[in-house]
């Protein structure tokens, strides 16, 4: 991408925690170094600013004429499927831009190499490395949607995971909207008898449902003293993000110059369904 008139567009989901808000403001500015010859912006979906709209409006008024479009989360629930590409289309309708839109994080198996590794910092390397952390189960937290979908690939990836993590359980669950919750999930891991219980985060960024893991954790903590509990880190700030996020930008890239077409109602097919 050398034309001086296309521009990439990260696309986070937004908090009402301003610290979730810097951490993917930082994840933007440390792509555009990265890409030093690329227009690379950043906008929220909802809950910060700048939003979509107003990003589109601005990259138009710079002669920006193509937006490369990536969302950056994790699953593909309404707001990949439905929300983002309707705001998109209407700001390509409004400012006269052509709109690329490419795929979640989903199950990119970066993805599950930094799940990998975030146990491995809550538990020690050593266990890890030799595949067995025994007597350890892991609470696996998603957010949680109204899409059932998006709540089935969150047990997708829950199970590819255990597949390679060496723990003796996971317990897969949601932080909010649908069920098993959190503390289910804790109650269910603590009957495999394990002396350790390790809740690991997929979530990109922190905000207000790390927040209310790291509380959780404490309380099953304090109310069982012979379970060590641990909350392990979420997504952001591995140093495989980056590369995950520019994978699916050359994916897209790559997409189009086989012909594909990335607009439109194509919003809608190129988003990863479980592929």
């Amino acid at each position: 991408m050398e034309n001086e008139r296309e521009a990439v567009l990260l696309i986070g989901h937004g908090s009402r925690d301003p610290e979730g808000n810097r951490e993917f403001s930082a994840l933007v500015e440390n792509l555009r170094h990265r890409w030093p010859d690329r227009t690379v912006a950043g906008a929220f979906l909802e809950l910060a600013e700048p939003g979509i709209p107003q990003v589109m409006g601005r990259l138009a008024a710079r002669g920006i004429r193509e937006v490369w479009a990536i969302p950056v989360i994790l699953l593909p629930a309404r707001h990949v499927r439905e929300e983002i590409p309707e705001i998109l289309a209407g700001s390509a309708r409004e400012w006269g831009v052509r709109v690329r839109y490419g795929r979640p994080l989903g199950l990119h198996p970066g993805v599950l190499d930094m799940l990998v590794d975030r146990l491995a910092e809550a538990v020690g390397e050593g266990e890890l490395s030799t595949g067995k952390a025994e007597g350890t189960a892991v609470v696996f937290v998603g957010r949680g949607s109204s899409n059932a979908e998006a709540n089935a690939q969150l047990y997708r990836v829950a199970r590819l995971f255990w597949e390679r993590c060496g723990a003796d359980w996971v317990e897969p669950c949601f932080v909010g909207v649908t069920y098993p919750d959190v503390p289910t999930a804790l109650r269910r891991a603590l009957l495999s008898g394990v002396r350790r219980v390790v809740v690991l985060p997929y979530l990109l960024f922190t905000g207000v449902l790390m927040k209310r893991l790291a509380g959780w954790v404490e309380e099953a903590q304090a109310e069982m003293p012979e379970v060590e509990f641990r909350l392990a880190r979420y997504l952001a700030g591995h140093p495989k993000l980056e590369d995950i996020v520019a994978g699916r930008l050359q994916e897209l890239m790559d997409e189009m110059a086989r012909g594909g077409d990335g607009d439109g109602e194509d919003f809608r097919r190129r988003v990863w369904a479980g592929q």
